[in-house]
């Protein structure tokens, strides 16, 4: 039986009473340009060596043909589209993270909201506010544990964040009622994983499939609920419940709930101007800023000093895929001027000998004590120029406007698809809140091109 006190039953009750007009003008609109977003590196991500295993996979498995896969002409079953689109959402490091801590939430919901939105034929508004509601279970949950735990351990919490809320946007979508959704959070909390060895994996292919399973587990959570399928009630405040399991506390899950329905943490959203890591954002963008600044390129730079968070420090240090590797990210930049999509994902850039040789140049620094997850990401840049010119910024992370936005979806849409039809999946994505079945639109994002 549910209990009628906690935080989780709060939630719930929360969660399944709030309607999309309840919703603050300001978190629709998030909602919206977070969806935006997203879709734009979907399509740019579905092709990816990161993504066609799990893509040839669920299509070898067969099933109903219920939901689509972004990118790919054809359907499968839910869950299984759930796990490819999740996959999918974090296959390249495009996806928004968190400003002060809230994580890479939508590369789950996101996804989640387009599969479970399909099946059910959901209208806009009911797509939105799933979304939305989703997200912010997730943003609170990611928050909570990575003020919690050491720095070191703190990328799991993304993903057990993620599956709380991908069953809460699958369950609003499904209809659940209050405690059939705390049922569906006490079976997402289950299952809900994620490792920091991830980062030894260069391929970033573990990384994206724990997204994948994310999006999974909290839409299969969903539906055995609306089955009646039971999971361990009140299972935010319990003992051996999600807090307690993860950080060893079980009171932090009282904090989920506070100033519930007042303050977003779904808004505190941080879009990424370039196809790289969270930590890298900020020094790319400062080192690219004084490049252009002071008209310098590679040959004139003798040496890159970046001092950052200890917990930055570990993330672009140890994972050595070009899109996370902080001494890559910035040898790219020197010798090309940018990094792009295809500056990333394509080899030649990252094999040319000019950027093997600049990485001699590139020194981090980790800063002593521990930051808070909003401080992890503020960095102190310094470029020591032959000419004996020394070139330094500090700065935190770089937030885009809505021109910056456009372009980034233009850009990665346009990956896979013509103008006319980014241009037109553009209007369709903005004017989401007034369509009546979502379907359709979902049904587009197979084939882009």
């Amino acid at each position: 039986m549910a209990t009628a006190q906690g935080p989780t039953a709060r939630f719930c009750e929360w969660a399944c009473s709030t309607s999309y007009q309840d919703l603050p003008e300001e978190v629709r609109k998030e909602t919206v340009t977070l969806l935006y977003d997203m879709v734009g590196g979907l399509i740019a991500c579905s092709t990816l060596p990161t993504c066609l295993p799990v893509v040839e996979l669920v299509k070898a498995l067969g099933g109903r043909q219920e939901c689509s896969i972004v990118g790919h002409p054809v359907k499968t079953s839910v869950l299984h589209a759930a796990l490819a689109n999740g996959t999918i959402g974090h296959g390249d490091e495009v996806d928004p993270t968190g400003q002060r801590g809230t994580g890479h939430f939508a590369a789950v919901t996101v996804p989640t909201a387009l599969c479970m939105g399909q099946y059910v034929g959901a209208s806009g508004p009911e797509f939105l506010r799933a979304l939305a509601v989703g997200s912010e279970m997730a943003a609170r949950t990611i928050s909570i544990l990575l003020h919690a735990v050491d720095h070191a351990r703190r990328n799991f919490a993304d993903t057990v964040g993620a599956a709380m809320g991908a069953a809460v946007t699958a369950g609003l979508l499904l209809g659940l009622d209050a405690r059939q959704m705390e049922h569906a959070l006490g079976l997402a909390a289950c299952h809900a994983c994620g490792l920091n060895s991830v980062y030894h994996d260069p391929t970033h292919d573990s990384k994206s499939l724990q997204r994948g399973a994310a999006a999974y587990g909290g839409t299969l959570a969903a539906l055995l609920a609306r089955r009646g399928f039971h999971g361990p009630p009140e299972v935010l405040t319990q003992e051996h419940g999600l807090f307690d399991a993860f950080a060893g506390a079980a009171d932090l899950g009282k904090h989920v709930v506070e100033e519930l329905g007042e303050t977003y943490l779904m808004r505190q959203v941080a879009y990424k101007r370039f196809p790289v890591g969270g930590p890298n954002q900020p020094a790319l963008w400062a080192f690219l800023q004084i490049m252009k600044k002071h008209k310098i390129r590679a040959q004139d730079i003798d040496c890159v000093e970046v001092s950052l968070s200890r917990g930055a420090f570990h993330t672009v240090t140890t994972l050595e895929h070009p899109s996370v590797h902080m001494p890559t990210v910035l040898s790219l930049a020197a010798v090309f001027g940018d990094v792009t999509f295809q500056h990333i994902h394509e080899e030649r850039y990252s094999q040319d000998p000019h950027v093997g040789a600049f990485k001699e140049r590139v020194t981090l620094l980790p800063q002593p004590g521990l930051a808070t997850p909003g401080q992890r990401l503020d960095i102190q840049l310094r470029v020591l120029t032959r000419g004996g010119s020394v070139l330094t910024q500090e700065t935190g992370y770089p937030l885009m406007d809505e021109e910056e936005l456009r372009q980034k979806f233009r850009a990665l849409a346009g990956l896979r698809a013509t103008q006319e039809k980014v241009l037109e999946l553009e209007q369709k994505l903005k004017g989401i809140e007034r369509v009546d079945n979502v379907a359709p639109l979902v049904s587009e994002l197979e084939m882009a091109s």
